[in-house]
């Protein structure tokens, strides 16, 4: 009874979902909030805005794009508590799929711009670091719906590196 249920389901989606590669532009805003990994009593919350700005290559399977960020964040801590970011990453959908069902795992790498090298109790060594950013998500039609990691950290180029996430990072877009 549990699978006719879950095909009855997979039909009833697959008609308000489009072929995964329909598009070749995208923009995004989520918001995310967890708990600072690196001190768990404090809590790191925020906004992202991602746009997807060039595409690069689309194969069977994935789609290649150089991809913007731009982030405000907050922390709970007493101190170093906002913190805005810029990031430019070269990103990857992966869509096991997409002749099936347009769902996707996304990850993308990049440089980023933070306006302070502290943010909360956590201390980068130096405003130019890295934001990865990994997840899944699916299409509908011409909208979009992930759940993401936001991760920046300087990979130990320098010191310190005690970098900061935000583990659970909702977004919602637009592609065209």
């Amino acid at each position: 009874m549990k699978e006719k249920l879950i095909i009855v389901a997979l039909i009833l989606l697959s008609l308000f979902t489009i072929n995964a590669y329909a598009w070749n532009h995208s923009i995004e805003l989520g918001y995310g909030y967890s708990h600072d990994p690196n001190q768990i009593k404090y809590n790191n919350s925020g906004i992202l805005l991602t746009s997807d700005l060039l595409s690069l290559s689309r194969g069977r399977y994935t789609f290649w794009s150089i991809t913007g960020a731009l982030g405000q964040w907050h922390s709970t801590a007493p101190s170093h508590q906002n913190l805005t970011t810029g990031a430019v990453s070269l990103a990857l959908r992966l869509y096991p799929a997409p002749h099936y069902y347009p769902a996707y795992l996304l990850g993308s790498l990049g440089p980023a711009l933070l306006s302070s090298r502290k943010f909360g109790v956590n201390t980068q060594g130096s405003n130019l670091t890295l934001q990865t950013n990994i997840g899944l998500g699916m299409e509908f039609k011409s909208f979009d719906a992930n759940l993401r990691l936001a991760h920046y950290s300087n990979a130990h180029i320098f010191s310190p590196n005690e970098g900061f996430n935000v583990l659970y990072l909702l977004s919602f877009g637009y592609l065209f």
